[in-house]
């Protein structure tokens, strides 16, 4: 069975859910693993996690800052705008 895409639930239900989906295809702490990482990538889009620290990348480009997030095809992104001087 794939591994389930995580669709806005909290971290606890998304891995209920995925274990739920794969926990027979692997063993339980590969499945565990398996899930945890899927639900991290998709909720913590724009960050880097380096060796258990968070390394916050700005995810604007220069000149501009974000003002919270929009939705793009799709997709939550950094809404960006210029700095006003």
């Amino acid at each position: 069975m794939p591994i389930p895409k995580p669709s806005g639930e909290t971290q606890k239900e998304y891995i209920s859910k995925c274990m739920s989906a794969i926990g027979d295809e692997y063993p339980q702490d590969q499945s565990l693993a398996i899930c945890y990482d899927t639900w991290r990538e998709e909720n913590f889009k724009g960050i880097n996690l380096v060796l258990g620290k968070v390394d916050m990348k700005e995810p604007c480009w220069d000149g501009y800052e974000q003002y919270g997030t929009k939705i793009v095809d799709g997709r939550e992104v950094p809404n960006c705008i210029p700095i006003k001087d």
